[in-house]
């Protein structure tokens, strides 16, 4: 009985971590322009991209080197996106909550893969830069 409380207990602990995990603010750092806005402005990006319910939209968005893209969190839990360009660059948004946004510029040509790393089984999305 003890062995089943312990285990309960570090379940739940778990549980709970990853729940408040999303309820810290981070601060985006990279060579390229990345930048976390919390509170509502006017968006600056050659292209957004919307979360909601757990999917992108749009799914996937054509750009050229040097374009910004901006996502806008609008669902109503926290994520972190994650994209790589095969055998290239790569990038990680810090922790978005609801109404978050997140932009990244693109340098290098090529396709981009993005997902939803806190929810890995939702469908990701593509940046083509052409």
């Amino acid at each position: 009985m003890r062995a089943r409380s312990l285990l309960f207990l570090i379940i739940l602990v778990s549980v709970l971590a990853l729940f408040f995990s999303g309820c810290v603010e981070e601060q985006a750092s990279d060579v390229h322009s990345n930048e976390v806005i919390s509170e509502p402005q006017a968006i600056e990006a050659d292209a957004i991209v919307y979360i909601d319910k757990y999917e992108f939209h749009p799914y996937s968005t054509t750009i050229s080197p040097g374009d910004t893209v901006r996502w806008i969190n609008n669902d109503s839990v926290a994520f972190i996106i994650k994209g790589n360009l095969v055998g290239g660059d790569s990038f990680q948004s810090p922790t978005l909550r609801i109404n978050d946004t997140f932009s990244y510029t693109f340098e290098d040509v090529g396709t981009y893969k993005y997902e939803l790393v806190t929810h890995p089984w939702t469908k990701g999305g593509l940046i083509v830069v052409e």
